[in-house]
């Protein structure tokens, strides 16, 4: 990932998008949350962010007087959402999202396909479920621009989030984004994807990739997540270690959905299950 990224700076990314990222870097977060200001004559603000004064104040300077049509964090957690409403209330605009979710009520929910319109700027909502079950990405259709929250990023892969993500709505929603005109991603975390229809293949193949693993994994007699882990992820940073083992738990679920592995002995803890071939 690019280290041109530096907090509370407003980046100008094209004639209709401006950035200003968090000063919350970190193993998940990347060089922070990218907080998106679409439009010229009137706003969209795009994944607030953490709930800090500092990131209040940086995006109120950016704003200045123009009018703010709405704020939609992209997904509801804790490093997109947060400081929606204080936001909100400042700039008094509404917020938006697919549904309440995990602590975030948006004043006003959007559908698949609808679309936002501010002066000079329209924003095509895609319900990109599968990080989450309420994942929302922006299609900037003046400049073909997605705004893609934390389903593709050029640095790194999502997490299948479960028990509300899902592999398989994870791969579904990158279908068919590969089949869309696009020029750029504007991801949540990191630097614009510039080679967009290559990344989403990329992703795709990834994912395949790692089911492939798993498979190999369960035939060499390795039956529990945290072993699976061990195999597949020689090199990680242990801090990433709880992710990976949701990315494995969710190949696992979609391999059991797909009758390809069953559940030899259920734990409480998915952590703890024993998996197997049929």
């Amino acid at each position: 990932m690019s280290s041109t990224i530096a907090p509370r700076q407003v980046t100008k990314l094209s004639p209709l998008v401006r950035r200003v990222t968090q000063d919350n870097p970190g193993p998940m977060t990347g060089s922070g949350t990218n907080t998106y200001l679409v439009g010229k004559e009137s706003l969209f603000v795009i994944d607030p962010g953490e709930n800090t004064d500092e990131h209040l104040d940086a995006l109120m300077r950016a704003v200045d007087r123009t009018p703010v049509a709405g704020i939609a964090p992209s997904h509801a957690h804790p490093d997109h959402w947060p400081l929606a409403p204080r936001l909100a209330e400042a700039l008094r605009t509404i917020t938006f999202g697919f549904k309440a979710h995990n602590g975030y009520s948006p004043m006003s929910t959007l559908s698949d396909g609808e679309v936002v319109r501010g002066v000079g700027w329209s924003l095509k909502v895609l319900h990109t479920p599968g990080h989450v079950s309420d994942h929302l990405s922006y299609l900037l259709t003046e400049e073909k621009a997605l705004f893609s929250g934390d389903h593709v990023m050029g640095w790194s892969t999502s997490v299948i989030a479960r028990p509300d993500g899902s592999l398989n709505s994870y791969l579904a929603s990158l279908e068919r984004l590969v089949t869309m005109d696009i020029a750029v991603i504007y991801p949540a975390h990191g630097e614009p994807v510039y080679q967009a229809r290559a990344r989403i293949e990329e992703l795709i193949a990834h994912r395949n990739l790692r089911t492939r693993q798993v498979l190999e994994a369960l035939h060499a007699g390795l039956d529990t997540a945290p072993a699976i882990v061990r195999r597949i992820y020689t090199e990680i940073d242990p801090r990433l270690y709880p992710a990976a083992v949701q990315s494995v738990l969710a190949h696992l679920d979609a391999l059991i959905q797909s009758g390809q592995v069953i559940i030899k002995h259920q734990s409480a803890s998915p952590f703890l299950s024993i998996y197997a071939l049929p």
